[in-house]
């Protein structure tokens, strides 16, 4: 049975001599080079890191990273996709090539703007979706795992859980043909913002390209175990 784990989302037990300190750091999931569509972006996520911030906020939201584009250097709109979730859009489809840079002004990913937007994303094929935990000691996690009807579709590298009435609560990586969960163990650190799901609880499921355009919602699935 192939399953994407989703969005851990875990009450830190203890503090452990087996712990490392963690915290989050922005990691941008934008391929170099990559074409990005009129309605898309680079897309930043938060994960979890040794020694990584634990400030206030979002830190895939960098209000310090700028666009540059030929001669100029511009703060690009920054849309929150989900709690450590978030797309610098960077439109500007005469452009040769467009690079993100920190607060340093070192370049983090150079793009290719397209002419055009792209064919809209489908919604997540879904079986059903599941709670599974173990108990909160440093060896503990709590996940939810979802059965896909088939495979990822090609250039998806993240899928948004949100709430039945698509208020995004989380988010889990795609690796291969799984999504490698942002998952929490009990010694990891989730970004502020992010909301635990549990077994009965009603939620939604959305893919989330390299470019940060996100797919039409699934149904309405009730979280079983």
């Amino acid at each position: 049975m192939r399953y994407l784990a989703l969005a851990l989302v875990f009450a830190a037990g203890p503090a452990s001599a087996d712990c490392a300190i963690t915290g989050v750091a922005p990691r941008v999931l934008t391929a170099k080079d990559a074409v990005i569509p009129s309605d898309g972006g680079i897309l930043v996520a938060a994960e979890s890191v040794s020694r990584g911030s634990l400030d206030k906020g979002d830190v895939a939201v960098q209000k310090g990273w700028r666009v540059h584009i030929g001669n100029d250097t511009l703060k690009p709109p920054i849309d929150s996709l989900a709690p450590g979730l978030a797309v610098y859009r960077v439109s500007s489809p005469n452009a040769y090539k467009i690079d993100l840079e920190d607060d340093q002004k070192q370049v983090l990913v150079s793009i290719k703007p397209a002419k055009g937007s792209a064919d809209k994303l489908a919604a997540p094929k879904v079986k059903k979706v599941t709670y599974d935990a173990k108990s909160p000691d440093y060896h503990g996690y709590e996940q939810i795992l979802v059965d896909l009807d088939g495979g990822v579709p090609a250039g998806m590298v993240a899928m948004i859980l949100a709430d039945e009435h698509g208020k995004a609560k989380s988010f889990g990586l795609v690796a291969g043909s799984q999504v490698h969960p942002y998952e929490h163990h009990a010694c990891d650190t989730l970004p502020n913002g992010t909301v635990p799901s549990k077994k009965g609880d009603k939620v939604v499921l959305m893919w989330v390209d390299e470019s940060g355009r996100v797919s039409a919602a699934t149904a309405a699935f009730t979280i079983g175990s």
